[in-house]
């Protein structure tokens, strides 16, 4: 007979599990339709578990939004870390969110829906801080490159835009399948897009 799980790694186990039922209910019924019970019944916690580890069905979402953004922009920082030059950090951004996505379609479908204020206001102050940390990294980043005249200077947001819009436009669209489009070859124009638009 196997030994039983340490209770930290059973309550690890649970809130996993709230979390993944969560996820499958709001991508397919949407936040506002699911319930508590609808995640019960998907994950198999009691009540109290549900309670013991988020207290509520918004602070659920807000959960489940802040691990899906912190592991995001882990990998997005990760990109940059390792690029020796601009243009390869350029060029791998692109490949990074748009693999990100495929790997992650419900997570990158319940990111990009908008959330209801109470889910915002359960994140809001996680969601700040973990925000200012990481756009002051891509904010050093591109002053590095502005300073060795390998990538223009710009307002950050227009970065951003250049950098990700038509990432997100093109992920939206195949998150819905209104677009049947190679990802591969997308990674790869994308990313000589942004290049061709941010490089001095």
């Amino acid at each position: 007979m196997s030994a039983a799980a340490p209770p930290a790694a059973r309550g690890t186990d649970r809130r996993r599990a709230i979390l993944d039922a969560a996820l499958r209910c709001f991508v397919e019924r949407g936040y506002a339709a699911t319930t508590i019970d609808d995640v019960l019944r998907g994950s198999g916690a009691s009540v109290g578990s549900v309670y013991h580890h988020f207290g509520s069905k918004e602070r659920i979402a807000a959960a489940l939004y802040l691990e899906a953004l912190r592991d995001y922009q882990a990998g997005f920082l990760a990109v940059l870390d390792r690029a020796a030059s601009a243009e390869s950090g350029i060029r791998a951004i692109p490949v990074y969110h748009l693999g990100w996505v495929r790997e992650h379609p419900d997570l990158a479908r319940f990111l990009f829906a908008e959330r209801p204020p109470e889910v915002e206001q359960a994140s809001e102050a996680e969601l700040s801080e973990m925000n200012r940390a990481t756009f002051g990294r891509v904010r050093a980043w591109m002053e590095r490159q502005a300073q060795a005249g390998a990538m223009r200077r710009l307002p950050h947001a227009l970065f951003y835009v250049i950098l990700l819009g038509p990432c997100q436009e093109l992920s939206r669209h195949w998150l819905a399948q209104r677009l049947r489009v190679d990802l591969k070859l997308a990674q790869r124009e994308l990313g000589e897009a942004a290049w061709a638009a941010l490089r001095t």
